[in-house]
């Protein structure tokens, strides 16, 4: 009879250097955080829940809150603009929804990608509530969370296996979700396991592409919040002893192959950036947006403002022209189905001309900017068609030059108005606000959370609300915090009629 000997196990064929490396960083790297980084780390939480509590009407918010309400439970999470609860991983969905209602949230450009780190927020705030984190602890691991996806940004690009960027903040928020959960370094490897095998959610988001009503895809606002949710629920199955993929990174149907990205190329960055005694700062690097468009558009509204407030009558304009670094004009022009003539709000702030045209003509931005009757009304109609003009400009940037100089310098525009008399008012072309090189103060972080929030919810509530954001490291629990962001039934915001 003979007997059949057992193969030796090779340990490195159950091993994935990448899951590790990230698992041990989230569960080694130091908390504590310095002054520039604590500061940085409220700063993001402020924004982000500024521009959630400005989007509570928005339709695709109140969508997602119907869809928590099926669930609701008292020992849940805040719904935030709501008084009603659900379970953490609904109300990271629902919440989350908000912060991608207005394209209003911050954003990073790394390496080799870039995208809105911030999506991860709404989840991150539910998982401190559900696990009764403190105030210093949902810091800590919103600056962790950011610190993995800005490594993430420059190890990955997305664009090759025409991937979208979700899939990367994804990651750093199930880094910074592990770390409130108290995970060991091998759930955490689990956990991220968990999140990025199952749900690789493809750049067709992006496409540009209209439904019936001239709109983007609703799933858009949906799309970075779906992500997080998916990052708290492989956290919750990590905990209760749930394996993921044995070689979620690096196996021949792994994360990085599916990227279409180069293991020799992609580990030695996270190498050099995820080491377990390397401080957590990448959160100062964010950067920030002070009107509800997208980045590239930021530097035009400012120069277009410039150039406004120096026009005293404005039916003497007879040209407004918008000059553009490269990137810039292909995303809002170039590529716009009719960049000069839009039919929905969503056509209306991807598109260049008639941002600019309705800076000049408003002399500010807001969302209301883009409220459908706005876009369509005849007299603005005509104006962008008939007095607009966008040019790229590469003295401003290149698209050789690659995203991450341009971001450097600001993803400049300038803007000129012409008055029927020849004269030429000039708005420069300079780095936004809230951008590294024209940062955020504290006062113009209070703005945006008062101009935003207080409409719904009152003076009171948001200046309590800001005081406790501005001491959250004094706070015992993320439980006395998340009450601030709940609104009554009387606030009226899931009966508001949208557009």
């Amino acid at each position: 009879m003979s007997v059949i000997e057992a193969s030796p196990i090779n340990l490195a064929d159950y091993r994935d250097d990448v899951a590790e490396l990230i698992a041990d960083f989230v569960a080694n790297v130091p908390g504590a955080l310095d002054a520039a980084a604590s500061r940085a780390a409220k700063a993001v939480l402020i924004d982000s829940i500024a521009v959630a509590m400005g989007a509570l009407t928005h339709p695709a918010a109140q969508a997602a809150r119907r869809h928590a309400y099926r669930f609701s439970t008292p020992a849940g999470c805040v719904v935030w603009g709501s008084e009603r609860r659900a379970m953490p991983d609904t109300a990271a969905l629902a919440n989350g929804v908000l912060l991608r209602c207005y394209d209003y949230n911050d954003f990073f450009v790394g390496k080799r990608n870039s995208g809105h780190p911030s999506d991860m927020v709404a989840g991150v705030i539910a998982a401190a509530e559900w696990a009764d984190a403190s105030g210093a602890d949902l810091l800590t691991a919103t600056a962790l969370g950011y610190e993995v996806v800005a490594a993430m940004f420059d190890a990955f690009s997305t664009a090759p296996g025409g991937w979208d960027y979700t899939n990367l903040v994804a990651i750093g928020g199930t880094c910074a979700i592990a770390r409130l959960f108290g995970l060991s370094a091998a759930q955490t490897r689990e956990a991220l396991a968990m999140t990025v095998v199952p749900h690789m959610a493809t750049d067709e988001i992006e496409s540009g592409d209209l439904n019936a009503r001239g709109d983007l895809t609703m799933w858009k606002r949906f799309n970075g919040s779906d992500a997080i949710r998916n990052a708290l629920q492989a956290c919750l199955l990590a905990q209760s002893g749930v394996e993921g993929a044995v070689r979620p990174f690096v196996g021949k149907q792994g994360f990085i192959n599916k990227l279409v990205n180069k293991s020799d190329e992609s580990i030695p960055v996270l190498k050099s950036l995820l080491g377990p005694k390397r401080p957590l700062r990448r959160v100062t690097e964010t950067a920030m947006k002070r009107w509800p468009v997208g980045s590239l558009a930021q530097s035009a509204i400012q120069a277009a403002l410039a150039a406004r407030a120096q026009c005293a009558d404005l039916s003497r304009i007879a040209q407004v022209r918008v000059y553009s670094e490269e990137g810039a004009y292909q995303h809002l022009v170039a590529i716009r189905q009719a960049p000069y003539d839009p039919i929905s709000r969503e056509t209306a702030d991807h598109a260049m001309p008639y941002i600019v045209a309705a800076a000049v003509l408003d002399g500010a931005i807001t969302t209301e900017s883009f409220a459908p009757a706005r876009v369509l009304a005849p007299a603005r109609r005509r104006f962008v068609k008939d007095k607009v003009k966008a040019f790229p400009a590469p003295e401003l940037g290149t698209n050789a030059g690659g995203k991450h100089k341009r971001y450097e310098a600001g993803y400049l525009s300038r803007v000129e108005i012409e008055l029927d008399d020849g004269t030429v008012l000039r708005g420069e072309a300079k780095p936004f606000p809230g951008h590294p090189k024209n940062p955020f103060t504290d006062a113009d972080l209070a703005g945006k959370l008062k101009e935003n929030m207080a409409p719904f919810a009152g003076a009171e509530q948001t200046a309590a609300l800001l005081k406790a954001l501005l001491a959250l490291e004094n706070l015992k629990s993320a439980r006395a915090l998340t009450p601030l962001l709940a609104l009554p039934e009387s606030a009226g915001v899931d009966t508001a009629k949208t557009e």
